[in-house]
């Protein structure tokens, strides 16, 4: 597996923080959301980062460490989940692809117990 960064970052905050936060993000730093539902605001940079923004009601079952989650830009997501498997990570759902954005993630729960993501783009 090779790693090409951390790509991908996950922030749950209470309602009203998860509004004042996307603005923030939207007036301060110019971002638009490149998807929105209720409780869930995803920003992509140029270069491919995503910053999501949930809220406790959106975040998957298995949760995001409390607040915060990021995921390792991946080169392949299937050779890297089983390379996580193999060193004792335990795989969370499939691997999800989005092919309008040429992107897959996968999450996985680390021997310490924190959640993380796998992320590929192409």
């Amino acid at each position: 597996m090779r790693v090409e960064g951390i790509t991908w970052h996950a922030i749950t905050l209470e309602q009203s923080a998860f509004r004042a936060t996307k603005k923030f993000y939207m007036t301060s730093f110019g971002l638009t959301p490149m998807m929105e539902t209720d409780g869930i605001a995803v920003f992509q940079m140029a270069n491919g980062t995503l910053l999501e923004l949930y809220t406790p009601a959106t975040v998957p079952p298995y949760g995001y460490n409390g607040t915060l989650a990021f995921g390792f830009r991946v080169d392949d997501v299937a050779a890297a989940s089983a390379e996580v498997e193999a060193a004792g990570g335990e795989l969370l759902g499939e691997i999800t692809r989005v092919p309008e954005m040429g992107y897959a993630y996968r999450h996985f729960r680390a021997p310490d117990g924190r959640i993380f993501g796998l992320n590929e783009q192409k």
